[in-house]
């Protein structure tokens, strides 16, 4: 409000649209809304499908080499993989070299989820981008994205 008791008619977003910061979380909002909009019934968020990936093409990790993989904490990938066992897409195992150890696999139901959820996801990028990048400046951004977290994954 300014001093004379009146809101702006324009918000004053200062410096904000300079900062990567800004741009990164407001996207993911709007790409985490609208993935969770078009994937209905495959119930899932864009954190699960990296997992679910990551498990379907590693059968037998460990959950502390999946927390590693995707940067998540040991109490948020034990809940993760709860969910996913309580949906009935992953198993967990005993390592047969260390009965203290669980390996973690998909069921036959995660695999046929992980199929959708392929080619689902296969597209979805495109779509949430629409007409605002062409295919070769959506590809563009996601290199850079790419080089600019292995640049800070480093430090």
């Amino acid at each position: 409000m300014d001093t004379a008791g009146t809101p702006p008619t324009e918000i004053d977003y200062g410096p904000l649209d300079k900062y990567l910061g800004y741009y990164l979380r407001r996207l993911y909002d709007n790409y985490r809304r609208d993935f969770v909009e078009q994937a209905g019934d495959l119930d899932v968020q864009p954190r699960e499908v990296g997992a679910l990936f990551v498990i379907g093409r590693n059968p037998g990790l460990t959950p502390s080499q999946l927390s590693g993989a995707l940067a998540l904490d040991g109490a948020q990938i034990t809940s993760m993989l709860n969910m996913f066992e309580n949906r009935g897409v992953l198993e967990r195992r005993v390592s047969s070299t260390d009965a203290r150890s669980r390996m973690v696999y998909l069921t036959k139901d995660g695999e046929a989820m992980l199929k959708r959820l392929a080619k689902f996801v296969g597209g979805f990028d495109s779509s949430f981008s629409g007409n605002s990048l062409t295919d070769e400046e959506l590809a563009q951004l996601i290199g850079l994205l790419g080089k600019l977290h292995a640049g800070t994954e480093a430090r």
